[in-house]
């Protein structure tokens, strides 16, 4: 999969919202009902405190903006919730005319820097604004997984909720500070707000040098299920990988595949993650975060050889 990076879509710079100051983060593509094209993000306030808003861009010009969102179509959580210090989009699910809105929600604590568990929102209203189902997460500790469960990815099929999911594993030093170290995991569920399976590894560390695997986006084509994610390890910072399985719960791994790397300069030269797909006439492309998670801002590429993810 070869793609042809096409350059920078935007940044905080790019606008001047009071909400809206640094970080851009978690770009997730949505076709609307009305026939526009959004780009739901993380937007970080000088905190760095991220809510939930998008811009409204031209499909196969991601870079020509037509809109933002004007205030959060989710905002931050009350007072002592699991949502309290910052919200990222990570997941849409359309049901009828509902569409439901998963996301990963941080809150400071003391003897680590923060944990991030997983919320679920629901908009009737096409995606204009979202409302939380509930002020408890969906995902919450468990044993084995006590500081993070978070980058939901959800598709139901053969009548089931299939999620795949960033999963905390322990605590490790970079070099620069302390960072949480995850893995992917899989939970299916009937319902989609209920989720008390026991969770199976879906992809595990290739090596000792990586420690984070996360934001799956997951397909299923061609009779088998096709995963793009982000690695992150020591030596190389964030790249994207991408995973192919038959059952949906063990993926083989086949990051040679995802053949994207930073630039020699610009926005992403240091690195590409939390990247997210979409096909648009016959083509496909990938949007995604450039240096220092998405500071620097979003930018995107074009799957030159073929019409398909695989």
């Amino acid at each position: 999969m070869k793609w042809e990076k096409k350059g920078f879509i935007c940044s905080a710079e790019t606008f001047d919202l009071p909400w809206y100051k640094k970080y851009t983060m978690t770009p997730l593509p949505y076709f609307a009902e009305d026939g526009s094209f959004r780009i739901y993000l993380t937007m970080c306030d000088e905190n760095n405190y991220g809510r939930a808003g998008y811009i409204t861009v031209n499909p196969e010009n991601p870079a020509e903006i037509y809109g933002i969102s004007k205030t959060p179509v989710l905002d931050l959580g009350e007072r002592g919730t699991f949502d309290e210090h910052g919200i990222l989009p990570c997941c849409l699910l359309k049901e009828g005319k509902r569409l439901y809105m998963f996301y990963s929600a941080y809150q400071h604590q003391v003897s680590i820097p923060y944990t991030i568990y997983s919320g679920i929102a629901v908009s009737d209203d096409d995606g204009i604004t979202f409302k939380r189902m509930f002020n408890v997460p969906i995902l919450d500790r468990r044993n084995g997984e006590l500081s993070q469960r978070s980058a939901t990815e959800v598709m139901k099929k053969d009548g089931k909720y299939k999620m795949w999911y960033t999963s905390n594993v322990g605590w490790i030093d970079n070099g620069i500070h302390e960072v949480p170290k995850y893995d992917i995991k899989y939970l299916e569920s009937d319902r989609l707000d209920k989720w008390d399976g026991e969770p199976v590894c879906s992809i595990p560390f290739k090596n000792d040098d990586e420690y984070g695997l996360t934001m799956p986006q997951v397909f299923f084509e061609d009779g088998k299920y096709k995963m793009v994610y982000s690695i992150r390890s020591l030596e190389k910072g964030y790249i994207m990988g991408y995973a192919e399985s038959l059952d949906g719960i063990h993926f083989e791994r086949q990051d040679e595949k995802m053949e994207i790397q930073a630039s020699d300069e610009g926005f992403d030269s240091q690195m590409i993650c939390y990247g997210k797909t979409y096909s648009y006439k016959g083509k496909v492309y990938l949007v995604y975060c450039g240096n220092r998670y998405g500071l620097a801002g979003i930018g995107y590429a074009v799957l030159k050889d073929s019409s398909k993810l695989g």
